[in-house]
């Protein structure tokens, strides 16, 4: 592994980490400021202004929704994130998985092209 694929699942750590526990900071730490998220098949949030507005109001529907990841892959400045985000609110058996395919720059997150089933999730 490359030090920069290394660096790039640090990131896919801390997006599933700080989606979890501060929406502000994942946003401002994980995603370049420029990002662009395709949430492919549903809407496309350009700008990290955006992209805190959107989870914001993703957060206020369901404040007790949390992101597991399952499993990541680098390869050079690519991850692959599968992940679960459940939300005991709709119910113990509720889950949601998606899948992302993160392009980062810098440490960061440029390009999110998540793949899921968008009318299913909470505040979006």
């Amino acid at each position: 592994m490359t030090p920069e694929e290394q660096r790039n699942l640090d990131t896919a750590r801390n997006y599933e980490e700080l989606y979890n526990n501060d929406i502000e900071r994942f946003v401002r730490e994980v995603y370049t400021a420029d990002c662009t998220v395709y949430c492919m098949g549903g809407p496309t949030i350009r700008g990290a202004e955006e992209l805190l507005k959107v989870e914001q109001t993703i957060l206020q529907a369901a404040p007790e929704r949390r992101m597991r990841v399952v499993h990541s892959h680098a390869v050079g400045d690519r991850v692959i994130v599968e992940a679960i985000v459940t939300d005991p609110a709709r119910g113990k058996e509720w889950e949601l998985p998606f899948v992302a395919v993160l392009t980062c720059l810098d440490g960061k997150i440029h390009t999110d092209r998540s793949y899921a089933e968008w009318p299913r999730w909470p505040g979006l």
